[in-house]
């Protein structure tokens, strides 16, 4: 957790008998590098080895990127994007000394598709996308096996702020969207938002049983959809080289 001073007595409670048995909390923010290299040498010294890596850290900040502050694409990329590139460089070298890891990088839907109201938190997501295909190759050689986990619309307590679909999240940055371009957006979003965001949504506790999975698969595959929306979204967009189609779904009104 980031601050171990908060919110933790929740998930003490539901840890139950497991904590400090088999579940331990222990402070960590993926921007700050000390905590992590701290977090992971207590592992490494308690276990003597680290077998999975799940990097889900995530925020949104609804800023308009033609207006908005380039602070707030900073503040996104640090966490979503380059938190992930540190813990992943945290424990690799150990994966690779063992032979032996799982990576899980959780992309999303907007991983494979773009969308206008969230250009900053997609753009990270991308950046991740193109991080982790680049790294793993030579990784699985070490048998230490990456996995891409691309995810449609999940309960949580950040999506319940914006509802099934992003319209509260367009409203928070609508004072910054331009005068000539917001009436383009605001219909682009409404007409189109069950296409990108698929209409399935999917629990925790279905991501979590979807990650077990992935964990104790012998060889994982590179990338997974968590919904049917998503892979359907994901066929589309390798049947379509020239992102003509995307371009036009997002065109239509």
């Amino acid at each position: 957790m980031r601050n171990q001073s908060t919110r933790q007595d929740d998930l003490k409670t539901k840890a139950g008998s497991s904590l400090d048995d088999t579940l331990f909390i222990r402070e960590l923010d993926v921007t700050k590098q000390e905590t992590i290299d701290k977090t992971v040498k207590e592992i490494v010294e308690r276990e003597g080895r680290i077998d999975v890596l799940v990097n889900n850290a995530g925020v949104v900040t609804p800023d308009w990127w033609e207006t908005g502050p380039m602070k707030s694409f900073y503040d996104i990329m640090e966490v979503n994007f380059f938190g992930c590139v540190r813990m992943t460089k945290a424990v690799v070298p150990y994966m690779k000394k063992q032979r032996s890891g799982r990576i899980l990088q959780f992309s999303s839907v907007l991983g494979l598709i773009a969308a206008p109201e969230l250009t900053q938190y997609i753009s990270a997501k991308f950046a991740l996308e193109g991080f982790s295909e680049s790294v793993a190759p030579p990784l699985r050689k070490f048998n230490v096996w990456v996995s891409i986990i691309q995810i449609g619309y999940v309960t949580t307590e950040l999506t319940a702020q914006f509802g099934p679909n992003p319209t509260a999240l367009l409203k928070a940055a609508a004072k910054d969207i331009p005068e000539d371009t917001r009436g383009i957006v605001e219909r682009m979003v409404s007409t189109n938002s069950e296409d990108v965001y698929g209409s399935e949504a999917q629990t925790t506790g279905d991501i979590a049983k979807f990650m077990e999975d992935v964990i104790i698969s012998e060889k994982p595959d590179f990338r997974y959809q968590t919904s049917q929306s998503v892979q359907e979204i994901a066929r589309r967009r390798l049947l379509d080289p020239t992102g003509n189609e995307m371009m036009d779904t997002w065109m239509k009104q």
